[in-house]
């Protein structure tokens, strides 16, 4: 028997194999490997059913749907949340440790970025910052989703 044939026991390996890649989202801040488990999870769940087609798609489909609402609602909104507070140096990203750290702000075709760590990031410059220009050096102030806040040395 494999953990491929639709079978009870299948589905648990599928599911032991989908946990553990929703417990790697916590490590790193993505999407993919969380929206890669649940259809994993979805597809294989509509496979325990001897229906047509038409009808493992919409079994897929309607679980699909479920799983994604349980996922942002319990995991990203409850579980995700008391992990971080639990292990704080566990989930943040690399990302994160630029805070405090010297860049140099670059402006290539009229857009705006930070080059650090080698990587050009974008950066979030508001109406009333100081007018920087191209290669200065600045401090990284804040990191949010990728988008970092700078202010000059």
């Amino acid at each position: 028997m494999s953990i491929f044939d639709p079978s009870l026991q299948g589905f648990l390996w599928v599911l032991a194999i989908a946990m553990t890649v929703l417990v790697l989202d916590i490590f790193f801040e993505t999407e993919f490997l969380s929206l890669a488990a649940l259809i994993g999870i979805s597809i294989y769940l509509s496979l325990l059913f001897d229906v047509s087609t038409k009808w493992t798609i919409l079994i897929s489909l309607g679980c699909l749907s479920v799983l994604i609402a349980i996922f942002y609602l319990l995991w990203k909104q409850m579980i995700a949340p008391l992990v971080r507070r639990c292990l704080p140096s566990g989930a943040d990203e690399a990302i994160h440790s630029a805070v405090g750290a010297t860049a140099t702000f670059r402006k290539i075709n009229e857009k705006t970025f930070v080059e650090w760590n080698g990587d050009l990031w974008p950066v979030d410059i508001s109406s009333d910052s100081p007018r920087f220009s191209d290669r200065a050096p600045v401090k990284i102030t804040s990191v949010e989703n990728g988008v970092f806040s700078i202010t000059t040395l």
